[in-house]
């Protein structure tokens, strides 16, 4: 992958997964490996002892933990990460939610991020920043460190990100990239049309529900939806690569 890191961060009150990410913490390894990611390229950072398939968590204090935004702490900490070198100098983070499942190959290349500072995705449907999924540099760490001040506030990093490149200043320092990089699990048919192919990441819970508009309101499992192919496309939007990964951890 070049200079590219997959990186994976769980901060918890508990000091453990929850029994969700338990699971996914090990899809999120088997899949990597399976794309030819090297054990040194994937990185995950954690406040306690874990290792899986000789990945073994970079363990982090407690601080990291934010109580009012527990969801945005992989958003808050990067100022932390580069400053202790773990993000390092040169290379191209890929810093994503356990839930946002690589699909095909990607590369710093395809990136475009040579003259940027950070590549950011929204929703492919509404432009807001969606930080499920987003790529970090080192030089990007002023504009997190202002991130994490308004995470801590009690302000999702999605409308921190969101204030932050009101600033033409910091909005230019950052690339909106291709849903394809954070391809979710509402309005896939147009989410679809917009994406490049073929999907590189794909980002659903495997047990949820979602709303479906048409023809008429009505809910939907996201497994059928980008297993079973019972979406307006009326297609898997998932290989048999990685439904052989979900179905090996117990998810069917």
């Amino acid at each position: 992958m070049g200079n590219l890191k997959n990186l994976l961060v769980y901060i918890s009150q508990t000091k453990t997964f929850s029994e969700e990410c338990s699971v996914l913490a090990k899809i999120q390894v088997d899949n990597s490996f399976s794309l030819g990611w090297q054990k040194r390229d994937i990185i995950f950072v954690t406040n306690f002892s874990w290792e899986y398939k000789g990945v073994k968590a970079i363990v982090v204090g407690d601080e990291h933990y934010c109580a009012v935004r527990p969801r945005s702490i992989k958003t808050a900490i990067v100022p932390f990460l580069i400053e202790e070198g773990i993000i390092e100098k040169g290379k191209i983070y890929w810093n994503h939610d356990f839930d946002a499942y690589q699909l095909n190959l990607m590369g710093e290349a395809e990136l475009g991020l040579n003259n940027f500072d950070a590549g950011l995705t929204d929703y492919g449907w509404r432009e807001r920043w969606c930080m499920g999924s987003f790529f970090v540099k080192t030089s990007s760490k002023d504009i997190f460190e202002r991130a994490k001040e308004i995470i801590f506030k009690n302000i999702e990093d999605e409308t921190a990100m969101v204030e932050l490149t009101k600033d033409a200043a910091i909005n230019k320092r950052c690339k909106r990239l291709n849903i394809t990089y954070d391809f979710g699990m509402r309005y896939v048919e147009s989410n679809y049309k917009k994406a490049k192919k073929p999907l590189r990441v794909v980002h659903f819970h495997p047990k949820y529900q979602v709303v479906y508009p048409k023809p008429s309101y009505y809910w939907v499992w996201t497994w059928d939806v980008f297993v079973n192919g019972k979406n307006g496309l009326n297609k898997p939007l998932i290989d048999k690569r990685l439904i052989a990964i979900f179905n090996h951890h117990g998810i069917k």
